[in-house]
């Protein structure tokens, strides 16, 4: 009734473009999204000094992160507090640890998997003899599952819905990784051995470095944004999510024989340069520090350079 009195219909209307998930880049079915690290306060965790002498380097005592985004019930929910096996503490990347070009801040959290990529919950901890980690989920299990709403699921297989967390092990060398979200793309290269990817990045493994500044070049354009804008789901600051959209522009793969290729992956290069060259104020948000790469990129030229290029490759397909 609300609705009735303030929407106006408008017969004959033209209807939103439809999103088209068949045909356009081959790189669709490459990429794929991280892990469903929720709730946060469960897995992202910070290090608690304990005593003079301080922690045990190799069982150092941690408590839940907490974060003024949380929602209920979490937000009103006592944290948990454990010493955890270190082997189990790794960096955590979530869409607001990545800027074009670059590596902002990974967080720390509790991934309970081995070297192996075996996937522990509290009794699996215990039978292997990992005490802390079984502290550790032991409480957040039952953390979850007196305030969760997701029926019977456990909470590792909601962190590892769809193996998303699985998947990511054992971690390759070298990573392409993309925000889900924003007003504009935030796409770089990770090469961390540890860490582990949040459900609000996706990513893909390159079959090469060259390859990988290909594909970085074009997430990060603005012309590839313009030309899938009109997919996206709109929030209250306009066009939001970027999801998969981009693959249902037709993005060739690689050759290191065409010139076009190679030319987008040097200006990439450049591109690295100058975003590692900006500096970032200190306690600077993750979207002030994205404009002021993106300032950066777009007063050194290789911005408008890089656009020019993504057009001529999407142009030819």
């Amino acid at each position: 009734e609300i609705a009735d009195t303030r929407l106006t219909v408008i017969d004959n209307a033209p209807k939103p473009k439809e999103g088209v998930f068949t045909g356009g880049s081959a790189y669709r079915k490459a990429f794929r999204q991280g892990a469903t690290l929720v709730p946060r306060m469960l897995c992202l965790v910070e290090r608690k000094q304990v005593g003079r002498l301080g922690a045990n380097p190799a069982r150092p005592l941690v408590v839940s992160r907490r974060s003024s985004q949380e929602k209920e019930p979490w937000k009103s929910l006592p944290g948990v507090e454990h010493a955890v096996e270190k082997e189990f503490l790794r960096p955590i990347y979530l869409g607001e640890s990545i800027l074009p070009y670059q590596i902002f801040q990974p967080f720390e959290g509790i991934v309970p998997a081995n070297e192996r990529g075996t996937l522990l919950d509290a009794e699996a901890a215990a039978n292997r003899g990992y005490d802390g980690l079984h502290g550790w989920m032991s409480r957040a299990e039952k953390v979850w599952k007196n305030n969760a709403e997701s029926g019977d699921m456990t909470l590792l297989a909601r962190w590892n819905y769809h193996n998303e967390l699985g998947a990511q092990l054992p971690i390759p060398p070298l990573r392409i990784v993309y925000a889900k979200a924003g007003t504009q793309p935030a796409a770089t290269l990770l090469r961390d051995p540890k860490g582990i990817l949040d459900h609000k990045l996706y990513w893909t493994k390159p079959a090469t470095e060259s390859e990988a500044r290909y594909l970085v070049a074009i997430l990060n354009s603005e012309t590839a944004r313009a030309r899938t804008a009109s997919l996206q789901s709109r929030g209250q600051w306009g066009a939001r999510d970027f999801d998969k959209v981009i693959w249902t522009l037709p993005i060739p793969r690689f050759d290191p024989k065409i010139t076009l290729h190679k030319e987008l992956a040097a200006a990439a290069t450049e591109a690295e340069g100058i975003a590692a060259a900006v500096d970032l104020p200190e306690n600077v948000k993750f979207q002030r520090a994205r404009k002021l790469v993106r300032d950066a990129l777009a007063e050194s030229g290789v911005a408008q350079k890089i656009d020019a290029l993504v057009a001529r490759l999407l142009d030819r397909a």
